[in-house]
């Protein structure tokens, strides 16, 4: 590996293989994961240790840990097939599109915990950054979730969640889409057929630009900085459009004639290009089309560095930070999985009638992930918080109290009633401890 970032793609043949990861320097095949074929905007990463692949034509998820040498391939099944995947930032929850809803899945224990509804056609992309979720259709509606509320509210009021902004400015399908940083001061850019990008503003829900083109657009892109725009064709044309042109106008027609100059084209590919991404330096473009080939493009120059071909039409090209398995074979993944539920946790908590409690805490270094009932007296947490409370008690009364107990690497489940109201009680004393003994030294 000569690269920090490596270049994962999918094709429709599936004749080599589902999904391949490339060296972005060398151009040159890492591994790679065998065994069906991915669907379009349906190849995600998981928390850096595994890689998650949507089939086109089965309600079933097929994960790879990103290895060397483990190239094993577990299956997941899903209430109906995925349209579309996406992984939060924190590898804690997948989100797929399923028909016209939004799946939500907790990872470390597979339970099902939001449904989203609010498209009344297939959703074709979505895309998750910063505590938010973004989705748009086949009924031209681009939508924001957000996803604490998704995860709160509908478990406690078990009401629809009510999206963040729902904006219908296009008049077809959605193609694809991008979700900028910052959260909700984020800018989200939409690509449709119906042959126009449009730039909206998350905080206020405004329509900053439009940018109309001579040809439908089937993939869009920010680079990293937010300056520049890339729009795939449905001719196999990719424009670069400069955000920041003046003078400032509401919309934008771009075309192909050679005396525009705030905007570039790259040449290369015959057919539609379907999905496009960009380098963590702004530096070089990567392209995927339907005539079987990936292109690397220089942004600046706009030459084509690299041509990389595929057995069949490109449907999925992502760039990731390199996993570790990859750098190094001898790194041990931790990450617990679960296989997903098709119920409703909410459903499936009353039928039980018991509450529950989820700890999920990532470990340091190469500790291998354990389970411990954290309620037991002779848990580490028990043995630690009792010997800390002894060391308090003998303290002087003019030094300062501080309670720093480390967490050791679990995931606990608690699933009795009684259990966990010991658990709240033993909480609130320790409050109401550590409140009174600070009072008593500030007085003093």
């Amino acid at each position: 590996m000569t690269s920090n970032e490596i270049l994962l793609t999918s094709e429709t043949s599936g004749q080599l293989w589902n999904v391949c990861v490339w060296d972005m320097e060398s151009g040159t095949s890492v591994v790679t994961f065998k065994g069906g074929t991915s669907a379009p905007h349906g190849v995600g990463v998981l928390g850096q240790q595994y890689l998650v692949s949507a089939s086109p034509t089965k309600p079933v998820l097929s994960l790879w840990p990103l290895h060397k040498r483990d190239t094993t391939c577990s299956k997941m099944v899903c209430p109906g097939n995925v349209t579309a995947l996406e992984i939060t930032e924190d590898g804690a929850y997948i989100v797929a599109a399923i028909a016209e809803k939004i799946y939500v899945w907790q990872v470390c224990t597979g339970r099902l915990l939001s449904i989203l509804s609010r498209h009344y056609q297939t959703i074709t992309c979505l895309k998750s950054s910063s505590g938010l979720i973004v989705s748009g259709g086949e009924d031209s509606l681009v939508i924001v979730w957000s996803l604490a509320k998704a995860l709160c509210e509908q478990l406690e009021h078990r009401a629809p969640v009510t999206p963040e902004r729902v904006w219908s400015s296009h008049s077809l399908p959605v193609t694809d889409l991008h979700l900028g940083v910052g959260g909700h001061l984020s800018r989200v850019v939409s690509s449709s057929l119906d042959q126009t990008c449009r730039l909206f503003d998350v905080n206020s829900g405004e329509l900053l630009c439009t940018f109309v083109f001579e040809v439908g657009i089937c993939s869009v892109v920010l680079d990293p900085a937010e300056c520049r725009l890339f729009a795939g064709s449905s001719s196999g044309s990719i424009y670069a459009v400069n955000l920041f042109e003046t003078p400032v106008r509401r919309e934008r027609h771009i075309t192909d004639k050679k005396e525009d100059q705030s905007c570039q084209r790259f040449d290369g590919h015959e057919k539609q290009v379907t999905c496009l991404c960009v380098t963590m330096d702004g530096c070089q473009l990567v392209s995927g089309s339907h005539d079987h080939k990936v292109k690397i493009w220089d942004i600046f120059s706009g030459q084509c560095l690299r041509t990389i071909e595929h057995k069949g039409p490109v449907t999925n090209a992502k760039l990731t930070m390199a996993p570790p398995g990859i750098v190094n074979p001898d790194v041990k993944y931790k990450l617990p999985l679960q296989p997903l539920q098709r119920v409703f946790h909410a459903d499936s908590q009353e039928e039980g009638g018991h509450a529950s409690l989820n700890i999920l805490l990532h470990g340091e270094n190469d500790e291998p992930e354990k389970e411990e009932d954290i309620l037991k007296p002779d848990s580490e947490i028990q043995m630690d918080f009792k010997h800390r409370s002894k060391d308090i008690e003998n303290m002087d009364t003019n030094e300062s109290v501080t309670l720093d107990i480390p967490v050791p690497v679990m995931t606990t489940v608690v699933s009795n009633s009684s259990e966990l109201n010991k658990l709240k009680n033993a909480n609130k004393e320790l409050f109401h401890f550590a409140v009174s003994t600070l009072l008593q030294n500030k007085d003093k």
